[in-house]
């Protein structure tokens, strides 16, 4: 068996970059967003992905400005390896998983590890995977995803 293995940072971490407005107007989004899952709003901006959201993308930073009448402005990465944490109520997810968003943290509250939170599910449009598991495979383990 190869001792090689997935991680996060093989690609390159500014692919697929891109700034935003985030939010809604006056929801003053802040560092606290950075590692959470975001699918494209209706007003040229990225929100919070709910529960069993595709994923579109993942919030990683913030500026301290508005934009566009008083969204947040920050920085998507819209396709990449990275970090994520399964969410509560996942068991047995396996290499080559779909995933999708999980409950992420409510505006103004970080996410507990930091990382976007994922759960199994069936996207048919916006499709990361598992490709890593750096433990079980069980809630609050610590995957690699990647975009598909």
């Amino acid at each position: 068996m190869s001792t090689f293995v997935f991680n996060p940072k093989i690609n390159d971490p500014f692919a697929s970059i891109t700034e935003s407005a985030l939010g809604g107007t006056g929801d003053g989004w802040t560092d606290t967003e950075v590692g959470k899952c975001v699918k494209l709003g209706t007003a040229n901006n990225y929100v919070l992905c709910a529960d069993g959201n595709e994923i579109e993308g993942v919030c990683i930073s913030m500026e301290p400005i508005t934009v566009n009448s008083g969204f947040s402005f920050g920085t998507v990465q819209k396709d990449r390896r990275m970090n994520a944490v399964l969410d509560t109520g996942e068991t047995g997810v396996a290499v080559g998983d779909l995933v999708v968003a999980g409950a992420q943290a409510a505006v103004g509250t970080a996410n507990s590890s930091g990382y976007p939170v994922v759960a199994t599910g069936t996207p048919t449009t916006h499709k990361w995977r598992v490709i890593r598991l750096l433990t079980a495979g069980e809630a609050g383990d610590i995957v690699v995803i990647e975009r598909i």
